[in-house]
């Protein structure tokens, strides 16, 4: 295993046991309830949060470790698909393995835009540092 591979997997192997504890290991009767109404239910943004965080901060490193010069195939296998497939198998995971916490498909769904959202944050960030790399 490379020196490089293990650096740019630090943090998104962090962030992703944060959510696995987050998402599966805490009884559902402990976890607390928000009093804050919302047009969208706050476990969703929760779990849009959290994805956007966990793709955003793989992007990030990744981008960062090279420079702006990544491939991009790569960055959206390592920061955006995998998480995506990461929060399917999370919701797996609590549906069969976990109860009395279900897996759920709108859950799922804000995992995605959470991960999709961090796209564009992330191709900014790449095209900022191709630039100043080049200068």
């Amino acid at each position: 295993m490379s020196y490089s591979l293990i650096r740019y997997s630090i943090v998104p192997i962090f962030i992703s046991l944060v959510i696995l504890y987050l998402c599966c290991l805490i009884p559902a009767n402990d976890i607390p309830e928000v009093s804050f109404e919302f047009f969208i239910p706050m476990d969703k943004i929760v779990h849009f949060c959290m994805y956007l965080g966990l793709s955003g901060a793989t992007a990030i490193n990744y981008i960062h470790g090279k420079r702006g010069l990544v491939n991009t195939q790569k960055l959206i296998i390592a920061a955006f698909l995998l998480p995506i497939l990461y929060g399917g198998f999370v919701e797996i995971l609590q549906h069969y393995f976990f109860p009395p916490r279900a897996g759920d498909w709108f859950d799922f769904l804000a995992d995605m835009l959470g991960s999709l959202t961090a796209l564009p944050i992330a191709f900014q960030y790449r095209n900022y540092l191709k630039k100043k790399h080049i200068q």
